[in-house]
């Protein structure tokens, strides 16, 4: 079985000052070694470099956010996060995925790496919207007897994918047998919980990704509970899988008891530790 590269502690402390700086919008040096509990030239180290990759932007005495708190971080930004869980993830949904099937992936980073892993399960065809998808399938060997069905319109950088109404009506004339979907926020709504989003045309069109598949997954790390988003994407009970990390708490997890879905734990491994059936009562 394929095996995660675990993080280094570096790559993590890195990850943790991208989340701490969104969070707040700026951080002055001396409050990210206090809080990181370590020296100031190593998180200067840690800023330079970060500022290198355009995932935060220097300001004497520290650094600032990229991208709004209300807004869906920069492709960039979301590539770099959670790098480690989001591969687990995408070990754990391959594995749904038989031979033969057509596939449809959202443009997500968590999923980007459930590309890497389409030649083991050999689909049929690949639907997406992500130009990134589009072109790993054109460079990936293995992937040859694998049918592109690209979804295109109106492009977007922050994304590196193809969103709105054009894209949309594309995926509206298609069908696949899996979808996967993942997105910024799940948050409580009163009755079912639900996905949202910071982007309304990023929304209308992981709808519409959703709709594709006669089965469908949500792809989701335990970070994204609670998270801001003002669109709503769809109501946990559209899925037939939910995968999530071991990361997830009680709480979190009890948020997912009334989906119709099988809820699939993971560890870091991208090993399955427990099988949630809809009519399971939630483990602790």
């Amino acid at each position: 079985m394929a095996q995660v590269i675990p993080a280094t502690s570096q790559e993590k402390r890195r990850e943790r000052i991208i989340s701490y700086i969104t969070r707040h919008g700026s951080a002055r040096v001396e409050a990210l070694a206090e809080h990181f509990d370590v020296s100031a030239m190593t998180i200067h180290r840690d800023l330079e470099a970060l500022a290198a990759e355009n995932l935060v932007e220097r300001i004497r005495g520290g650094a600032r956010s990229v991208s709004p708190s209300m807004s869906e971080l920069a492709v960039g930004q979301r590539r770099h996060l959670h790098r480690t869980t989001k591969e687990a993830l995408c070990i754990a949904a391959a594995r749904l995925i038989p031979e033969g099937a057509v596939v449809a992936i959202d443009d997500s980073t968590t999923l980007e790496n459930l590309v890497d892993r389409l030649p083991e399960r050999s689909p049929s065809a690949l639907i997406t919207h992500s130009l990134k998808a589009m072109a790993d399938h054109r460079n990936r060997a293995g992937m040859i007897d694998t049918r592109l069905i690209a979804c295109a319109g109106l492009y977007f950088a922050e994304t590196d994918s193809f969103l709105g109404r054009a894209t949309s009506a594309q995926l509206a004339e298609l069908s696949a047998d899996y979808s996967f979907v993942s997105t910024t926020s799940l948050r409580p709504t009163g009755g079912l919980p639900a996905l949202f989003h910071p982007d309304m045309e990023a929304a209308d069109t992981k709808r519409a990704v959703i709709k594709v598949g006669a089965v469908r997954v949500l792809v989701l790390d335990s970070s994204k509970f609670g998270s801001p988003g003002v669109f709503k994407v769809a109501s946990i009970d559209q899925f037939d899988h939910i995968i999530i990390d071991q990361q997830c708490t009680r709480e979190q997890r009890e948020l997912l008891r009334n989906s119709r879905a099988q809820i699939h734990v993971i560890d870091q491994e991208g090993e399955e530790i427990t099988t949630l059936n809809p009519s399971e009562e939630m483990e602790a």
